[in-house]
């Protein structure tokens, strides 16, 4: 049905402080599979094969200037920057649900709007993120799961690489 899937309202954690009413905008990251072209002998075309994923990377912009990003930007040895995104999507009937992001990872940016005369209530601060985690869950089902440091891959309930986990006798 049209309209199953509008999102409603979300709000934005980092590091468990919750930012609801400062943020202004989130990009997600993009989930790409890197693949390579393979073709034996005896094909007439070649097939794509897995070759892993393509490194995460998301952002966000706080309004204004917030003081407690500042300090997590970069590596910080021993931690790792945690953001969480809750979502609210509704269909054209009212009915609600919730989608949960997990990400974690390294702060490699942080730009400030540039400041002039005209109006500073829209200005901002983005912040950019390189994932070492991810994950999805809607209405309490995992979607999505990518921890690349524990060799995991989920996709909808199945796990990719549990069989090159289970050869390479990583538990």
């Amino acid at each position: 049905m049209a309209g199953d899937n509008l999102l409603k309202n979300w709000a934005i954690w980092v590091d468990g402080v919750g930012k609801a009413g400062n943020a202004k905008e989130y990009t997600p990251p993009v989930l790409e599979q890197n693949t390579f072209d393979f073709q034996a002998g005896d094909m007439d075309m070649s097939i794509p094969v897995d070759d892993g994923m393509a490194a995460l990377e998301s952002s966000f912009t706080m309004f204004g200037f917030d003081a407690t990003l500042l300090p997590l930007f970069g590596l910080i040895p021993g931690s790792r920057t945690s953001v969480s995104v809750r979502s609210t999507y509704t269909d054209l009937s009212g009915n609600a649900y919730d989608v949960v992001e997990e990400l974690g990872g390294m702060i490699t940016k942080i730009e400030r709007d540039t400041q002039d005369t005209g109006s500073q209530r829209d200005k901002g601060m983005k912040v950019t993120m390189k994932l070492d985690y991810y994950k999805v869950v809607r209405a309490g089902v995992v979607l999505v799961e990518i921890d690349p440091i524990n060799h995991v891959r989920k996709l909808g309930g199945v796990d990719v690489l549990e069989g090159i986990r289970a050869a390479m006798q990583l538990f």
